[in-house]
């Protein structure tokens, strides 16, 4: 049986402007070879909720309504999902905040049919704990309530997610790396671990469009053109992740603009 095309995820930001001189694009202007593009960020809210108030501060709920409906009409097969993560005030995090796994999965499902996504995006960077069972029992239910929807779970601390992962692993349509500080040789031998505890085929290797340094932590162009066409031992991955469409300009990377996206685009295997 063969495997399916790789899929190019990209992430697209909702709180850094878009459209204008030395800007990144509009929404709409998502390059149509773009797989999924995720919207970031939506965040965990106080009573089984989320807020897209973060989402919105650089564009307007009616300039990303625009950018969305722009997307369906030049790329009707690219789906468009929605990233959440925690919130430091009120704190509402991944591994605990959510007291209620039924009623968020509920309110996701509420979400993805007003707002016509495709699929959720889990940005779990709580650091101040394991993710345990209550975080399995909430993507448990998010499964649940959106049973024909994407759901994606970014992660990058092999050691405090595998268990979770490994339980979770029907229930993710797949995962993303997110050690874009990494090199080569350290990012493939990462997701050899992962491949561990759940299929190859479920996990795409993330990359940053940015300089290469330590507060930036872009993953080199070089880089980035080997990790497309790389796969790992035990069979061929789900695809690339890209952060971010948004930055992904001259201004920030000093590369000409949409270099990275190309990249991933005429060199993943």
């Amino acid at each position: 049986m063969s495997q399916p095309p790789p899929t190019f995820t990209a992430f697209w930001l909702g709180y850094v402007p878009s459209g204008g001189a030395g800007e990144g694009p509009l929404l709409g202007d998502t390059p149509g070879y773009v797989d999924r593009v995720v919207l970031a960020f939506s965040n965990l809210f106080p009573g089984n909720v989320t807020s897209d108030a973060f989402l919105r501060q650089s564009n307007s709920g009616d300039k990303i309504a625009e950018g969305l409906k722009a997307l369906r009409a030049n790329s009707p097969d690219t789906k468009v999902m929605l990233s959440i993560i925690g919130t430091p005030n009120p704190a509402v995090g991944w591994n605990t905040g959510i007291t209620d796994p039924d009623a968020f999965g509920q309110w996701l499902a509420y979400v993805c049919e007003e707002q016509g996504f495709d699929g959720i995006d889990i940005d779990n960077e709580d650091l101040d704990s394991f993710p345990g069972q209550q975080f399995v029992d909430t993507v448990k239910a998010m499964r649940k309530s959106i049973p024909d929807k994407i759901i994606t779970l970014d992660t990058y601390l092999f050691e405090r997610d595998q268990e979770v992962i490994a339980e979770l692993a029907d229930d993710l349509t797949s995962i993303s790396t997110m050690a874009y500080f990494l090199d080569f040789t350290s990012m493939t031998e990462l997701v050899e671990q992962y491949a561990g505890v759940i299929a190859p085929g479920k996990i795409s290797i993330g990359v940053k469009a940015d300089k290469v340094g330590p507060i930036t932590q872009g993953t080199s162009l070089e880089d980035t053109i080997a990790l497309a066409k790389w796969n790992p031992s035990a069979g061929q991955k789900a695809g690339m992740m890209l952060w971010n469409l948004s930055q992904d300009i001259e201004a920030v990377t000093g590369q000409p603009d949409g270099s990275w996206t190309r990249a991933i685009h005429e060199n993943m295997a």
